[in-house]
């Protein structure tokens, strides 16, 4: 009876949790790194692999729940799969958050814990014949009705808001921040972007997705603008190219961000330096929790919005004449690695 608890009960249980704050939180870049590289393999966009991984979630639970031959053999693909997924997270440096419950996740060598548990018991404890019956034909009905029901209503809610990328899009509303001169103005809604981002802004491209993920293995030693994320920013100084340059994308609502600017750039820059700002949700820009920018004589620059821009601010560039000498994503305040000109 404690086997069919666990596979007709627990384990459907924790999976349709993890279906419900996936479901909730809808953000298709809290996905594994490894589904995003299928999804990128398959040239899948990210809200229609998510919606697939809800599906398949949603027929597990239905089988467990009302086809008692096949729910053991079920639960026990589904937790393996989970399991392998969440070793390949923590092989790959991932200790923060594995989406597995949405943005509720806690880090994922916890997920591992409890799954390797309830993947122990469903191997132990073989679950009762005579636990939960149910004519094999209703169960198979019972089981088909509810996955198709719940499985229309997951792809309906996560593709409600289709996002037509690779053309250019309109200035953010949000309130951004522009530095003039000594001071540090807070404006209100940006009506164009030439008044802010200048002429170059309404030039430049988006990515052919709605999704772009961070890959800077190959930028050192590559010329800045050959690469892909420079080429869909809005705004960039004209002289780029020239001398030693900082090339910063942040988010005004990134604390770390904050303090890598207020302690290395909070007295002036000591070469140029631009500030790309990063859509905090692919919407558009935050307009609340705006965090101050403390480098006064940075340039700005920013990210279109209608993407989903998966990568983990700050991320600095250090340039000279135009080449890569050093990229680092999530750079550290108290002791960063790509600031040799400081």
């Amino acid at each position: 009876m404690i086997g069919t608890l666990v596979v007709r009960v627990v384990v459907p249980a924790w999976i349709l949790a993890g279906v419900l704050l996936k479901f909730g939180s809808r953000d298709p870049a809290l996905m594994p790194k490894q589904f995003r590289g299928i999804a990128h393999g398959m040239s899948l966009d990210l809200k229609t692999t998510l919606a697939i991984v809800l599906i398949i979630e949603i027929c597990a639970i239905a089988v467990m729940l009302f086809n008692r031959n096949w729910s053991r053999l079920t639960a026990l693909l589904m937790l393996s799969v989970f399991v392998i997924v969440l070793a390949m997270e923590l092989i790959t440096g991932n200790m923060t958050n594995c989406g597995c419950l949405g943005s509720y996740s806690p880090p994922p060598w916890v997920m591992l814990l409890i799954d390797c548990v309830l993947l122990l018991l469903v191997i132990t404890m073989n679950p009762s014949p005579l636990g939960m019956k149910c004519m094999t034909r209703l169960g198979n009905i019972q089981a088909f009705v509810m996955a198709a029901v719940a499985s229309t209503i997951a792809v309906i809610w996560v593709l409600d808001k289709p996002v037509v990328a690779g053309s250019t899009l309109p200035a953010p509303t949000a309130e951004a921040v522009v530095n003039d001169g000594d001071e540090s103005i807070v404006t209100g809604n940006i009506s164009t972007e030439k008044e802010v981002y200048g002429d170059a802004a309404s030039t430049d491209t988006t990515p052919a997705r709605d999704w772009y993920e961070l890959d800077t293995t190959d930028w050192v030693g590559q010329n800045v603008m050959d690469i892909d994320l420079v080429k869909y920013t809005r705004g960039l100084p004209d002289d780029l190219e020239q001398g030693e340059q900082y090339l910063i994308y942040y988010s005004r609502t990134c604390d770390h961000c904050q303090m890598l600017l207020e302690f290395h750039f909070g007295f002036g820059s000591p070469v140029p330096t631009t500030l790309v700002a990063v859509p905090e949700n692919q919407e558009g820009f935050a307009t609340e929790g705006l965090l101050e920018n403390p480098c006064l004589d940075c340039r700005l620059a920013e990210l279109p919005p209608g993407v989903n821009w998966i990568m983990t601010p700050p991320v600095v560039m250090a340039l000279r004449d135009g080449e890569v000498i050093c990229v680092k994503e999530a750079e550290d305040s108290d002791a960063p690695e790509c600031l040799p000109f400081q």
